[in-house]
């Protein structure tokens, strides 16, 4: 049977869903607060999301927002979102208090594709444009950070050489080739560290290929099917997977066992991953360098950058 959605204990958002206790509980010993003290920086944090026009993913990220809050005591932490939902980046920029010496701003995306090259760029422009002499850093997206194979491993069930499974990893999909391939990239480091079956990798959209077709010519000879959303918050696309998983079980008349992995935005291991790189964002004071290929857009040279 299919379990829809999965009931990480983790996840607070989705346990209002699905009460049901997993086997494998959460680090939540990970949700504490940063030690280190950023009171005295005089900056603000701007954390970068990309909204969703179905609102429990905007609740599902306000959420995440809320408990990263409390892990970095002293910090002036803002969110706003790039479409969809309100505040927008701008909105939330404008909050800042006069005297802040600088903003960071800090996407919370998997994959450094249009949005983190293009439009976090174009914030920073805009927000020098409304305070000339406002420092504006920022950091990258999650792309290939090891805290994402951490965590896959944390929500997926052990390999057993006993059981066949057929295990489909789903990304956004992206005109970005580097944002694409790093969900392959990924989908091999996560086969280096569990074995089991070799990770099929497909997306939702955009890109080929798509999770629809893989389903629709994979053939249920397997003991056990693992769909695996890389995906941070809930949605509409989130419901469009669940939705092609139940057909595939429909035409299929699969009787096995299907696990579809929750939305991991709120995970301990993302969490206090994501608290550390702001702390280290703040300390350093100046943009790190990417680990892929830059598309060009306004340097950021010169600017406290």
């Amino acid at each position: 049977m299919i379990d829809l959605p999965s009931s990480q204990p983790y996840n607070l958002f989705m346990s209002e869903h699905n009460p049901k206790e997993s086997c494998r509980p959460g680090p939540n010993h990970l949700l504490s607060p940063v030690s280190a003290d950023l009171s005295g920086k005089g900056w603000g944090v701007l954390i970068v999301a990309h909204g969703s026009p179905e609102e429990k993913g905007n609740i599902h990220f306000r959420q995440t927002f809320s408990m990263l809050k409390k892990m970095l005591p002293g910090v002036d932490l803002k969110q706003g979102f790039i479409e969809h939902a309100a505040p927008s980046v701008l909105d939330s920029i404008r909050e800042f208090p006069s005297n802040v010496e600088g903003i960071a701003m800090v996407p919370y995306l998997l994959f450094d594709a249009g949005h983190s090259k293009s439009d976090v760029p174009s914030y920073i422009s805009e927000a020098r444009n409304l305070f000339p002499e406002l420092r504006v850093i920022r950091e990258w997206a999650l792309g290939i950070d090891q805290v994402l194979v951490d965590i896959l491993l944390d929500i997926l069930p052990p390999a057993d050489k006993d059981k066949k499974e057929a295990l489909v990893l789903i990304g956004r999909g992206s005109l970005d080739p580097n944002a694409n391939a790093s969900l392959y990239y990924q989908a091999r480091r996560l086969w280096e560290r569990r074995r089991g079956g070799d990770p099929k990798v497909t997306f939702i959209g955009v890109t080929e290929p798509r999770f629809a077709s893989v389903m629709a010519e994979l053939k249920p000879d397997f003991d056990r099917l693992l769909i695996v959303p890389v995906f941070l918050f809930e949605g509409v696309l989130m419901d469009r997977i669940r939705h092609q998983a139940s057909q595939f079980q429909e035409r299929t008349g699969y009787d096995g066992e299907i696990l579809i992995t929750p939305a991991f935005g709120d995970h301990p291991l993302l969490l206090a991953h994501m608290a550390k790189k702001i702390t280290r964002l703040l300390y350093l004071g100046r943009t790190p360098m990417p680990r892929w290929p830059v598309v060009r857009f306004e340097s950021l040279e010169g600017s406290g950058s």
